[in-house]
């Protein structure tokens, strides 16, 4: 119900009534329920799709092609593993199916090294009677209830210099790497050519290879103890209402542990953060391979590492507001007026992906759609087939050719998802006038993740409409072009 809000002086000539309608915030200057054009949402990606995009040596052809098919709705859980090798660049794309199985061999052995190097360093650091746990070599976590924690820097490595219980370093003169843990092999699909002649001749190669790579390694051991007490609170923490992580002495609980304190050693930089082990839980769990995990984690860090610094957080969070501003300018200045403009309550979005704001399942299909970059990619790739137009247009009208720097991309689409979820639930938003008030609003939202999704890319293609409205055909035929082209060259 509207209330009458009068003058003082009904005697003032210029005397009105005001009708004002409470808890009605002004519109936002986009309207993401508008009829812009977006993509049509489809079923997962599945197998016999998949396949598509390859050529007949095992090559993946059509990268835009998946990345979009990714994009437009997820990947069948069926063949997620499969997929996220691709999506996050475990493999190139040019590999063939046969190179594959030597990039894998190559995972598994520098991977079997790494973290034989840091369990080494650890007990070179430590008194000679510490106990594993004393030394940093493994968690109470991992102790069953009533053991006495063994003298070994891992079960699973247990080899003659640990058998009468001696921890001491003198008797580890022989390298605790000596072979390559079989736990590293299972899930790879290389469990059963791994002890071939053949397979091990390779292996030889490879770790000596390896252990030049390592021994280069510089590890700071009072860091990484510090690095290692954190991971060792996080990880009983995480995702333990999930089946794959339930029980006190889940291995999957050590695996992430190894991870972690694996990347962090030879990663002084980044360290640990925490919300790692968040990330890292969708790997494992997708990935069920304790190596194949360990590189997928390891190089979607190093493209995100700069938000997991306080600088990097915060500009990405500039972003939102910036986008915010342009969009949405009133629920913005909302912010602002009750002291909320930083808008520190979408850290958690950006730091885990929205993974706390769905079901783990819905969590991981959209962690796929938004690493699958395919708006980002193609309004790239929009933006130089149109400048590309543009130059070819001046030489033709007798211009001299010059070079056009192409602008930064910085506005990725999960910034856009961030807008879209603030605009989509601004009415209650504009209730909240403090801190308390916005959080308790924005953890209790109920979000239906193929609407949010839509509403984004409506966003992103009201935004970039001029940049890629005009020039988007352009990469879809480009695209499309370059997949029949490598189809009929297999056919040959």
């Amino acid at each position: 119900m509207s209330r009458i809000y009068q003058r003082p002086c009904s005697l003032d000539e210029s005397y009105e009534t005001i009708d004002i309608v409470p808890n009605s915030p002004p519109p936002s200057t986009v309207n993401i329920d508008s009829d812009v054009p977006v993509s049509k949402r489809r079923q997962p990606l599945t197998d016999s799709e998949f396949q598509h995009f390859f050529d007949s040596d095992g090559r993946l052809v059509d990268e835009h092609g998946l990345r979009k098919a990714v994009f437009l709705g997820g990947i069948d859980p069926a063949i997620r593993k499969t997929v996220w090798k691709f999506v996050f660049g475990l493999y190139p794309c040019t590999s063939t199916t046969r190179e594959r199985d030597t990039i894998l061999l190559d995972y598994i052995v520098k991977y079997n090294e790494l973290k034989s190097r840091w369990k080494i360093m650890l007990m070179a650091a430590a008194p000679p009677t510490a106990s594993p746990i004393e030394q940093g070599l493994m968690a109470r976590y991992q102790t069953p209830e009533g053991m006495t924690p063994p003298c070994s820097p891992d079960w699973r490595l247990r080899g003659p210099p640990f058998q009468n219980g001696d921890c001491s370093l003198a008797n580890h003169s022989i390298s605790l790497s000596g072979s390559i843990d079989p736990a590293l092999v299972a899930g790879t699909g290389l469990d059963q050519e791994i002890n071939s002649p053949e397979m091990k001749q390779k292996i030889e190669f490879i770790k000596l290879q390896a252990q030049v790579y390592v021994n280069r390694q510089k590890i700071d051991t009072n860091d990484l103890k510090t690095h290692i007490r954190v991971i060792d609170k996080d990880v009983p923490r995480t995702d333990r209402d999930i089946e794959y992580f339930k029980g006190r002495n889940n291995p999957h609980l050590t695996e992430l542990r190894e991870i972690l304190i694996t990347l962090s050693a030879y990663n002084p930089k980044l360290g640990y953060a925490q919300g790692m082990n968040d990330i890292l839980s969708r790997f494992l769990f997708v990935m069920d391979s304790e190596v194949e995990t360990y590189w997928c984690f390891k190089h979607y860090m190093e493209k995100i590492e700069e938000e997991f610094s306080e600088d990097g957080m915060v500009k990405k969070i500039d972003l939102v507001r910036m986008l915010l501003g342009e969009v949405d300018p009133a629920l913005l200045q909302h912010f602002e007026t009750y002291d909320l403009g930083n808008l520190y309550f979408c850290h958690r979005w950006l730091l885990l992906g929205f993974k706390r704001e769905f079901t783990f399942d819905d969590s991981l299909r959209c962690f796929e759609i938004l690493s699958s970059h395919h708006l980002e990619l193609s309004s790239l790739e929009a933006e130089k087939a149109l400048m590309k137009e543009e130059r070819l247009e001046f030489e033709n009208t007798g211009g001299d050719t010059r070079t056009t720097q192409l602008p930064q991309k910085e506005y990725t689409f999960e910034v856009f998802m961030c807008a879209a979820l603030l605009m989509e639930f601004r009415s209650d938003l504009f209730k909240c006038t403090d801190t308390g008030m916005v959080f308790t609003c924005v953890n209790s939202l109920k979000i239906e993740l193929d609407n949010i999704l839509t509403k984004s890319e409506r966003l992103f293609f009201t935004y970039c409409k001029k940049t890629v409205e005009d020039s988007f055909h352009m990469v879809e035929k480009s695209s499309c072009f370059r997949s029949q082209s490598s189809s009929s060259q297999t056919r040959r």
